[in-house]
C-alpha cells in the first residue's frame, strides 16, 4: 500500500510541472525579470495629431502611428501623379502637428487658331495736343496656329507657355500718330508765385515730403484735379514749374490767394 501511495504522488507531481524531486518544492514568489531588448521591442507607439491636404480638398485633422510621410499616404491609400508635390518630403518623419500638402499637378498641351494683333508704327505730331492720338492707317490682324503647354496646379492653370507657333495670315502694320503739344502755359503773376513758392516751399518746385501737399505752391491732390493739373502730371511735384504756375493761375482766376496762406 506504502508503495502504491508513493507512486500517486510521484505522478501528480509530474502532472503538476515538477520533477520527482521537486513535488514539494515551495512556487516562486516573483516573476522572472524581463530583459531592456524585449521592452525596447515592445514599445508602444503613440499616434499623433497631423493635418493633411490633398488637391482642392479641405485640409483634414486625424491621429496617425505612421512614422513618415510616405507610409502615411500608403497607409491612407492616396496615391500620387508622377508630378504630384508632395510637402514636406516623403522621408520626412511625423510629428505633433506635422502639416502635409498634396498638389496635383498636370501638364497638358493644346492647340488653337488664334488673332494676331497688327504691330503699331507711332509717329510723334508736335500739333496735336498731348495725350491725343489719331490713326493713319488702322493695318489688319493676322491668324497663327500655336500650342501652348498649360500646367494646372489642383485643378486650376497655373501657367500657360507657348510652346510652337505658325503664323497663317500675316498682320499688317498698324500707323498712328501722337499729340506731343502741351496745353498752353499762363506764367501771369510770376514774380507772386515765386514769393509763395518762397514761404510755401522754400522755392523747391518738385518737393514731396509726404504731408498730403505737394510741389512749389503746395497743391493738395483734390485741388490740383479740380481745376485741370492733370492736364500736365498726375501729382503737382511732377509737373513742371511753369505747369504748376499755370493751373495755380486757374485757382487764382477762381478763388484769388485764399488757398495759400503765404499768400
Amino acid at each position: 500500500m506504502f508503495k502504491a501511495l508513493s507512486g500517486a504522488l510521484l505522478t501528480l507531481a509530474l502532472v503538476a510541472g515538477g520533477s520527482p524531486n521537486s513535488a514539494a518544492a515551495p512556487a516562486p514568489t516573483s516573476s522572472p525579470a524581463i530583459s531592456p531588448a524585449f521592452m525596447t521591442a515592445t514599445q508602444v507607439v503613440k499616434a499623433k495629431r497631423i493635418t493633411i491636404k490633398v488637391g482642392s480638398a479641405k485640409a483634414k485633422k486625424l491621429k496617425t502611428k505612421a512614422a513618415t510621410v510616405a507610409a502615411l499616404l500608403v497607409q491612407r491609400k492616396i496615391t500620387l501623379g508622377a508630378t504630384d508635390v508632395v510637402k514636406p518630403a516623403l522621408s520626412t518623419k511625423i510629428t505633433k502637428k506635422t502639416k502635409i500638402v498634396v498638389k496635383r499637378v498636370t501638364f497638358t498641351t493644346v492647340t488653337v487658331t488664334e488673332k494676331v494683333a497688327p504691330p503699331v508704327t507711332k509717329k510723334l505730331n508736335a500739333s496735336m495736343r498731348r495725350g491725343l492720338t489719331k490713326v493713319i492707317s488702322p493695318g489688319a490682324a493676322g491668324s497663327a496656329k500655336r500650342t501652348y503647354t498649360i500646367k494646372k496646379v489642383n485643378g486650376k492653370v497655373a501657367k500657360k507657355v507657348l510652346a510652337a507657333q505658325t503664323v497663317l495670315v500675316a498682320p499688317v502694320m498698324k500707323f498712328v500718330e501722337v499729340g506731343t503739344k502741351g496745353k498752353p502755359l499762363n506764367l501771369a503773376h510770376l514774380k507772386m508765385w515765386n514769393r509763395i513758392a518762397k514761404c510755401e516751399s522754400g522755392g523747391r518746385w518738385h518737393i514731396n515730403t509726404g504731408n498730403g501737399y505737394y510741389g512749389g505752391l503746395q497743391f493738395s491732390l483734390a485741388t490740383w484735379r479740380s481745376v485741370g493739373g492733370r492736364d500736365f502730371a498726375s501729382k503737382p511735384h511732377k509737373a513742371t514749374k511753369a505747369e504748376q504756375i499755370t493751373v495755380a493761375n486757374r485757382l487764382y482766376k477762381k478763388r484769388g490767394t485764399r488757398p495759400w496762406g503765404c499768400a
